[in-house]
């Protein structure tokens, strides 16, 4: 019986420290609302939104187009590549900035910043978050990786086909909205 109490100490003890640790690098004061992080869209654009629950927070936000080499070109890496591009030594691996670094500090209780991204083609993007200290230095960074895949015939026929009602209407809003 003392063996197995010990045995679910040092269990909770482990789970504890690597739970922290786990969390260490993101800045729990900064989320990314948007792009979804790890999951499949098919757009043409995307609004980079973040939002800072603490004044006074001072972040450094980029977005890159993951890259690898192919022969001497550098080519995009789609969504089924990833786990090859992860295996890839790192002179195979590039980051294409596809904005250029932001720079925003939060004034209130929550703040938002927003940027909107177009002409997104099918791939994997990433999007770095950094939280910066007085001095300039990176105290926190979060990593979120956004998958691109190109549109199958089925997403096209939706648009396509003819609508009445409330769904041509809501289709049409949203169409004005983002502009697609």
């Amino acid at each position: 019986m003392m063996k197995k109490c010990w045995i679910a100490l040092v269990m909770l003890i482990v789970f504890c420290v690597g739970t922290s640790a786990s969390f260490a690098a993101a800045d729990p004061a900064v989320t990314l609302i948007s792009p979804p992080e790890n999951e499949l869209v098919v757009t043409n654009n995307f609004l980079v939104s973040v939002k800072a629950t603490q004044p006074g927070k001072t972040l450094k936000i980029n977005a890159y187009a993951l890259q690898q080499r192919s022969g001497e070109e550098w080519v995009p890496v789609l969504p089924d590549q990833l786990e090859e591009f992860d295996s890839k030594a790192e002179e195979e691996k590039n980051l294409a900035a596809i904005m250029e670094e932001a720079d925003f500090e939060s004034k209130g209780a929550v703040s938002f910043f927003t940027y909107k991204i177009e002409n997104i083609t099918p791939g994997v993007y990433l999007i770095r978050v950094d939280t910066l200290d007085a001095s300039g230095k990176v105290v926190f960074s979060k990593e979120a990786r956004i998958l691109v895949k190109e549109k199958t015939e089925e997403e096209t026929k939706v648009f396509e086909t003819p609508k009445s009602g409330t769904s041509q209407f809501l289709q049409n809003i949203l169409s004005k909205i983002f502009k697609n």
